[in-house]
């Protein structure tokens, strides 16, 4: 009995996770209801039975697989990101250049986000690379080492050029919250992270000011009401919007910030959430997204095995960071950056990639004990050396692939 209750998936944090789909294809209806609201639900509800399907193959396919790729994945998103950016083949969305068109289906065309393909990609890149025989050896190297910091940043520092080549701020703050998170869970000390902290906030600054539109946006976040008919346009009308819901908001579908907000189904959907329903929905939602983040790093702080560990703390610093932002960015917490609420906000690219992270973290709650000590005997018998008939070589049963 004790062994069946091993093998059993998360159901606390699929039910979150579904719920949470559910919120978002409705948000996007009601937010869609100026633009055309059955289309957009339409769409949203086909990537979600996408996302389904991305789902499963996350939970089933064996994470030594996820393992062997994640290098190349990785360097795909990042060319992908690349061709976005060059122009030629991306497509431009409000002046951004950060989606590739894969086919035209009437007057709409559907796109993919490399970008949201590299935040997955790059969390099994770090997985691998950080997963050893034990979290303080990797450490200990890192300090014997002459130049540690820059040592870490080249695990992703190609991600941070690739979303600085998209003008993709929001992006480049989720990589490096995965990845300064998933170095401080490996084990590096605090005084180190925080000299990797002030590093990249100093180029961050460098980057900023080296932008006009990105200092507009600081000045609009200062006093977004000051520039409310130019640059503050957006923030200052959503503040106004959740001032607007009160505690129990206005009601569903009778919100007004959707009418003229120009991203009120993307980066702003938290907006008329917070004004249809009021504090009591915003809370509602919030508590969502805490809960589905806390269940997923309980996963990881049960995991067998480093690699799983390291991989299911990604996924939950993914999915926290890029909630904590959003959030911010719509309560004018940080200057505005485009970020879309997880499981929310319209776009197929963030959904799919949320509920195929979700599945890798499912496949690690998944992962009993007797797999690790299969993965042990499958090992011994390799010699060290993977090949077709073994599933798992030495070195990768010592990462805490199996």
């Amino acid at each position: 009995m004790s062994e069946a209750r091993t093998v059993q998936d998360d159901r606390a944090l699929t039910w979150l996770v579904g719920v949470l789909v559910f919120v978002g294809v409705v948000a996007v209806y009601d937010t869609s209801l100026p633009r055309g609201a059955l289309s957009e639900f339409v769409m949203q509800s086909l990537w979600a039975l996408v996302g389904l399907a991305a789902y499963v193959v996350g939970r089933q396919v064996p994470s030594r697989v996820w393992y062997r790729l994640a290098p190349f994945l990785l360097a795909a998103a990042l060319a992908g990101m690349l061709v976005a950016a060059s122009g030629q083949a991306g497509k431009e969305v409000n002046g951004a250049q950060r989606w590739i068109q894969i086919v035209q289906v009437g007057s709409r065309s559907v796109t993919v986000q490399p970008a949201e393909i590299a935040k997955v990609a790059l969390i099994l890149f770090l997985a691998r690379v950080l997963s050893a025989a034990d979290l303080h050896g990797i450490c200990a190297d890192i300090r014997r080492r002459r130049y540690p910091l820059l040592a870490l940043a080249a695990t992703f520092a190609p991600a941070l050029v690739a979303a600085e080549l998209q003008k993709d701020l929001g992006t480049a703050l989720i990589f490096l919250g995965i990845g300064v998170g998933m170095l401080f869970t490996a084990g590096l000390p605090l005084r180190r992270i925080a000299l990797l902290v002030l590093t990249v906030a100093a180029v961050g600054a460098f980057f900023i000011t080296r932008e006009s539109y990105r200092m507009q946006r600081v000045t609009a976040f200062m006093d977004p009401f000051a520039n409310i008919d130019s640059i503050g346009f957006q923030l200052a009308h959503s503040l106004m919007a959740i001032g607007t819901g009160g505690i129990w908001g206005t009601g569903l579908g009778l919100g007004r910030a959707k009418e003229f907000l120009p991203a009120a189904d993307t980066d702003f959907v938290f907006t008329t959430v917070a004004e249809e329903t009021g504090a009591v929905g915003s809370i509602i939602v919030i508590g969502l997204l805490a809960l589905t983040t806390w269940r997923i790093f309980r996963i990881a702080h049960q995991a067998q095995a480093m690699y799983l560990m390291m991989l299911a703390s990604g996924v939950g610093l993914m999915i926290g960071v890029q909630s904590l932002l959003n959030l911010y960015v719509v309560t004018g917490a940080v200057p505005t950056t485009g970020v879309p609420l997880p499981f929310i906000s319209q776009g197929g690219s963030s959904l799919v990639t949320m509920l195929f992270s979700v599945g890798l973290v499912q496949r690690v709650a998944l992962q009993p004990m007797i797999g690790r000590m299969k993965g042990d005997s499958d090992a011994r018998a390799s010699g060290g050396r993977w090949n077709r008939r073994t599933p798992v070589s030495r070195r990768e049963y010592r990462r805490g692939v199996a």
